[in-house]
């Protein structure tokens, strides 16, 4: 079974078992594999995905497989904004797609997703081998930014590159920082990646690539074979056309599911005469080159149904959604360092607020024995305008030491909603403070419907 499917990924690829690192004469011609890009410049980029499998999702009484569908298609025009000599240095283009979408079937039921117009302009980075997409003018959400971060990123494409002269038959070893961020991986482990020069046709160099990689994907371990074969343009000088096959078994986890699936990538890159900074303006254009940042990889969680939306970091993930109750759980370094509750309550009228020693003495209720002291209990305005509770509570839960953060913001005439976060002790310097940038953005929305039964604190954030 195991050559069986190795044969079908090289088939896939159009690589010949038992050929991947011939053996020619010396006197073959050399080809400088090096990457030379002009700031600025632009080109179009297609990806195609189709991806097939399992989804294993994680049950009390164990794993549970279910068969797993995806094909998706992305077009879009991208800018890059420098390329350093420096193969280690950051990367940063602005794109703008045409389509984005992707046809998701899992077991019996499916859906489509497609990347909203409002929020096609977006900024891709690549540093020390992570990438990023922001959306220049609206944040993403979570699905938004997985839509777009495929296998196979334009931007890191061309790092596989050894900026060296080789001979048909010669090889090289990738470097993990390359494959991971072509990749799409928080981190590599194991990378025994190579690829071999195999021909050279119109102008075309011919490379096959192959090896297996461990690591982890949103926390998740993740082990891939990979096999593929691209060419580079002598006269574009740069990587055109890049087909990848992927054979991953990723290990599900209490935050995200995990995949025994094969997937093939299919990535092409023409040059384009368009300038995307007219799109982007030149003030964003002329921000987004200075490099001496990262992008901060932000994202928009909309719930406009139960009255509110806010921005996160990456580290948070969705882990159960309900009429008015969301779940979220934030990632450090593949460990799971906070919880948090997002209740939605119905609006109170104006002179019956809750007062900040009413929550405060609720707080305390619901924590019951746990409970050892308060050690902050505040009132402000948020950024959004709207009146904010805040209690820091520490306690122990099987003698583990535990804070807790409780809020609850309000404005006249919107649904409240109550934001219930719990931090091992020991992970809160790790987690600093990642609850503060949903508390400050967070924004209380109409409704149609806002009658909500009102919940009291243990039944919104233990």
């Amino acid at each position: 079974m195991r050559s069986l499917l190795c044969c079908l990924l090289l088939s896939i690829c159009g690589v010949t078992p038992g050929v991947l690192t011939p053996c020619y004469g010396a006197d073959e011609a050399r080809f400088l594999l090096a990457a030379e890009i002009a700031d600025g410049e632009t080109s179009t980029v297609t990806v195609t995905l189709e991806v097939g499998g399992d989804l294993i999702v994680s049950e009390e009484a164990g794993t549970k497989k279910l068969p797993l569908t995806v094909v998706g298609e992305l077009r879009y025009t991208e800018q890059l904004l420098t390329w350093p000599t420096d193969p280690a240095a950051p990367l940063r283009s602005l794109r703008v797609y045409e389509t984005a979408t992707a046809k998701i079937q899992v077991e019996k039921g499916g859906l489509e997703r497609e990347l909203p117009e409002a929020k096609r302009s977006i900024v891709a980075e690549v540093r020390e081998g992570h990438a990023v997409l922001v959306g220049a003018k609206n944040p993403l959400t979570r699905d938004q930014f997985d839509l777009v971060n495929v296998v196979g990123n334009s931007l890191a494409l061309n790092r596989l590159l050894p900026e060296r002269e080789l001979a048909e038959g010669e090889s090289w070893d990738h470097e993990s920082a390359a494959i991971g961020a072509l990749l799409g991986m928080d981190h590599v482990a194991v990378c025994e990646v190579r690829s071999v020069v195999t021909g050279s046709k119109h102008q075309q160099v011919q490379i096959r690539l192959a090896g297996t990689v461990h690591g982890t994907i949103d926390g998740a371990p993740t082990e891939m074979q990979v096999r593929g074969a691209y060419l580079f343009h002598e006269r574009h000088k740069r990587i055109t056309k890049f087909n990848l096959a992927i054979k991953e078994v990723r290990t599900a986890s209490q935050i995200v599911p995990g995949l025994d699936v094969v997937a093939k990538i299919s990535l092409v890159v023409q040059p384009s005469t368009a300038k995307l900074s007219e799109a982007f303006g030149e003030n964003f254009s002329a921000a987004a080159r200075d490099l001496s940042q990262p992008l901060a990889g932000t994202l928009r969680y909309e719930a406009l149904q139960r009255g509110y939306q806010f921005l996160h970091d990456r580290a948070w993930y969705i882990t159960a959604e309900q009429s008015d109750l969301v779940s979220l759980r934030s990632l450090h370094g593949g460990n799971q360092t906070a919880h948090c509750n997002v209740t939605t309550l119905s609006a109170r009228s104006e002179g019956h607020e809750t007062t900040l020693e009413e929550f405060e003495r609720d707080v305390r209720e619901s924590l019951g024995d746990n409970l050892e002291t308060v050690s902050a209990s505040t009132q402000w305005k948020t950024a959004q305008g709207h009146d904010c509770l805040g209690v820091i509570a520490q306690g122990k839960v099987k003698e583990v030491p535990i804070e807790w953060r409780y809020y609850l913001i309000a404005s006249p005439g919107l649904p409240r909603v109550s934001l219930g976060v719990t931090v091992e002790q020991s992970q809160i310097e790790q987690f600093n403070d990642a609850d503060r940038q949903m508390v400050d953005s967070l924004e209380l929305i109409a409704t149609p419907a806002t009658a909500t039964a009102t919940k009291r604190p243990e039944q919104l954030s233990r």
